[in-house]
């Protein structure tokens, strides 16, 4: 049965309710915003998330004119991945853990600062799949709403930087919930997620009144235990989707922790959904199912918190692939007739564009070049055709796209003018493997009980097949399957037909240490502009018809939130934030215009390599030659350390430094680094544990030194 059908029955059967035009007023910035005005009042500009500008003052004739205006130094060094917004001449934009700012959009000018100082930050840095990064904030009526990395919730008065309300978000503090994505307006309401899908989190999404912050309803994206009742109907026909013997201890994610979107004229808000956990179907479900609503895109009724319609982009995932990428509305000819769709590109590699009333598949063609877990989406069952290669509960396998997707949470961009989506691609494929060890829950961390090899910027990787069931070793793992040098691009699209019109390679502009980053998130304007940001501090600027590069600004901190655009009086300024821990540079928020002068560079300088001296690689040499122990590192370090420290924005800790030889226990385990953004593993890592890590690193390190 269709998807499509499946939402017919559920609108018709369960709900009986019918989209409702909702009224806005003039003073909706959101409404505002869509109307072709200086504003950028939400992440993606409009109430249609389409991170596409209306200004032109700024055009592919001038752009070459394009420099500094402003910039402004914020607290905290982790990665950055909000987009500012910015309403009647103030801009307003979080950092860290939930911390907003609000500054003169004209000159940069601190106008106040809101912390929501969280309480015991290292040990809820230790519970984070991602670190405390923060997507962003909301503005309504002269309040500004941001989820803080602890769950609460605030609104804040956007003239005083003061709380006007709070409400704690999270329902269960025993298990590994955070909160990263940017708070919603959908009418009345705002509406947050949560993150922890890779840990022991069961995904729910949480409504509020505007005004009060009272709980107006929940939505649980997935069911738990059928025998303690279901909260809401929705989850008694979703458990039918899923074993009866699933892990139901574990939570099972779905959690909704970034892309959402809501439709004034149609009183629809839009979310996606995350993967599950534990990656494998075949634990957490072991008779299979589609194990519902995992990597959805689900149509909400706000007034009501029931669902009208639901799309599963990878029904029954193992493979991480959520669909909790931005989504973006549009109204577009589609065989000859206007459809009003909601367009995303989630991480399985295909580009989904749905008909946003009733949820009908419309299209669903591959965004990547690589992709061997499915080779098309049937369009009468609207469901992927999944690939033998897919099924690494089975082998050891490479499968395209790895974990991290083909597109992330980096913004995609649309524009109306050129009819074209423009998405940051990676195109990587990662060796999935099933550990030979039984599954274990482990509370409030990671459960996603995956190996896997993933390669580095030149193609080359160990296949983590020591702790697989069989691994029939690297060259038939190999063996017939697309080359695996990583690369990344920046992708021009039709969303109707699938092609690719244009695209320009970005890899080298991604590199983090040895490994292929995502580029950063886009945006696009009415003067033929798309601009994007890099890991390696350039910004750069091309023609939307044909990607030629017109301009390229180096900043000096690396991107990857997308820009925004906005005016203040006859002046258009592009804005962006910039800096990570990892580059040792201050992060700050950087502004340009028509007529600037070259940027700044960053006002901390990077962090200098220390010297390794021969009394520290003796002191390896020796430490380092239990081979059971260094195996055993390298296993805890990849389990707890690596989706940071090898694959985030975290320090290389190979080859390892002097001083993080010397303060290694103090680091981990007594979390002398908790507010750099290093959490306390004391609760996870046991001092034997901890050594064997240290020991590998050491060894590790020993080895790259020769």
């Amino acid at each position: 049965m269709s998807n499509s059908r499946i939402a017919g029955i559920l609108a018709g059967l369960l709900l009986g309710i019918s989209a409702a035009a909702t009224s806005t007023s003039a003073s909706d910035p959101t409404t505002r915003a869509d109307e072709g005005s200086d504003q950028w009042t939400t992440g993606g500009r409009d109430w249609r998330q389409s991170y596409d500008s209306p200004l032109k003052q700024i055009n592919k004739d001038n752009v070459a004119k394009l420099g500094y205006a402003w910039l402004s130094d914020i607290e905290g060094s982790s990665k950055l991945e909000a987009t500012p917004i910015v309403v009647d001449d103030v801009m307003y934009v979080s950092s860290i853990a939930g911390m907003v700012y609000a500054l003169n959009a004209e000159t940069g000018q601190q106008l106040w600062q809101f912390d929501p100082r969280v309480a015991s930050f290292a040990a809820l840095y230790s519970k984070a799949c991602c670190g405390p990064v923060n997507r962003g904030v909301a503005f309504w009526k002269g309040r500004v709403y941001v989820a803080a990395f602890d769950g609460t919730l605030y609104a804040i008065d956007a003239k005083a930087g003061s709380i006007v309300w709070k409400t704690d978000t999270i329902t269960d503090k025993s298990r590994a919930y955070t909160s990263t994505g940017a708070p919603y307006i959908a009418g009345d309401l705002v509406v947050i997620g949560n993150a922890g899908a890779e840990l022991d989190a069961r995904g729910y999404i949480s409504a509020y009144d505007i005004q009060t912050g009272k709980l107006a309803w929940r939505f649980f994206t997935v069911p738990g235990d059928p025998r303690d009742g279901f909260e809401h109907p929705e989850l008694k026909m979703a458990a039918k989707t899923w074993d009866k013997d699933s892990r139901w201890d574990v939570g099972l994610g779905g959690t909704a922790f970034d892309g959402m979107a809501y439709d004034p004229e149609l009183d629809l808000l839009y979310v996606g959904t995350g993967n599950g956990s534990p990656w494998p179907r075949t634990i957490r479900s072991p008779s299979g199912g589609d194990n519902l609503f995992l990597s959805s895109i689900l149509a909400i009724n706000p007034k009501t918190g029931r669902l009208k319609w639901y799309y599963q982009t990878t029904p029954g995932d193992s493979w991480d692939y959520t669909a909790t990428q931005k989504m973006i509305l549009a109204d577009i000819r589609v065989g000859g007739t206007v459809r009003k769709v909601i367009m995303q590109a989630p991480k399985n590699g295909f580009f989904y564009v749905l008909d946003r009333i009733t949820g009908e598949l419309l299209s669903a063609p591959p965004y990547l070049r690589k992709l061997t877990w499915a080779s098309r989406v049937d369009m009468k069952t609207g469901r992927p055709v999944e690939s033998e290669q897919a099924r690494y509960w089975k082998s050891p396998r490479l499968i395209f796209p790895n974990p991290g997707g083909g597109h992330n949470w980096q913004p995609m961009a649309f524009n109306r003018d050129t009819g074209l989506v423009y998405i940051p691609v990676r195109e990587m494929g990662d060796v999935f493997a099933l550990p030979s060890e039984p599954f274990s829950y482990n509370k409030s961390h990671f459960n996603y009980h995956v190996d896997r090899g993933y390669p580095d910027a030149n193609g080359h990787f160990e296949v983590f097949c020591k702790s697989a069931k069989f691994c029939p070793g690297r060259e038939e793992v190999l063996k017939g399957q697309p080359k695996i040098l990583p690369q990344s691009f920046l992708r021009a699209m039709d969303p109707v037909s699938g092609k690719i019109e244009w695209e320009v390679e970005t890899t080298q502009k991604t590199l983090e240490k040895k490994y292929v980053g995502y580029p950063g998130g886009v945006i696009s304007t009415a003067g033929d502009l798309i601009f994007e940001g890099y890991g390696d501090g350039t910004f750069d600027v091309r023609n939307a018809r044909n990607g030629a590069l017109l301009k390229s600004i180096s900043v000096g901190n690396p991107i990857a939130a997308a820009p925004m655009t906005y005016m203040v009086g006859d002046v258009q300024y592009v804005a962006f934030l910039a800096g990570n821990r990892s580059d040792g540079a201050k992060s700050r928020i950087v502004a340009l215009r028509l007529d600037g002068d070259a940027v700044p560079p960053p006002t901390q300088p990077q962090i200098a390599v220390q010297v390794k001296s021969r009394a520290s690689l003796s002191e390896r040499v020796t430490q380092a030659t239990d081979v059971k122990l260094v195996n055993a590192g390298r296993q805890l370090f990849e389990k707890n350390c690596a989706i940071c420290h090898v694959r985030g924005n975290a320090p290389n800790l190979i080859p390892m430094q002097d001083a993080t030889q010397h303060q290694f226990f103090d680091v981990v385990l007594g979390g002398i680094r908790a507010n750099k953004g290093m959490g306390n593993f004391s609760t996870i890592l046991s001092r034997d544990d901890a050594t064997s890590i240290r020991t590998y690193l050491i060894n590790t390190s020993q080895n790259e030194d020769h």
